[in-house]
């Protein structure tokens, strides 16, 4: 289709947790009410409540994995 309207691609939000105890750093899919500085979920590696999120960013999926139109 010469004129066709393009299909919009969202990125992938995720949040990053930083355990204050360990230094673990994790990655995971962006929650509802997350927010910089706030505390994160429970650390995997030692199992403590003291994380924190501090960092929040979307990734664009690979170009190759896209759907060709």
């Amino acid at each position: 289709m010469l004129f066709g309207k393009k299909k919009e691609i969202t990125p992938e939000i995720y949040s990053e947790d930083f355990c204050q105890s360990c230094s673990e750093k994790t990655k995971r899919r962006y929650e509802e009410g997350d927010y910089i500085y706030g505390s994160g979920l429970h650390c995997k590696k030692c199992m403590s409540s003291n994380t924190v999120v501090t960092a929040i960013y979307g990734e664009y999926p690979e170009e190759d994995t896209r759907a060709k139109a």
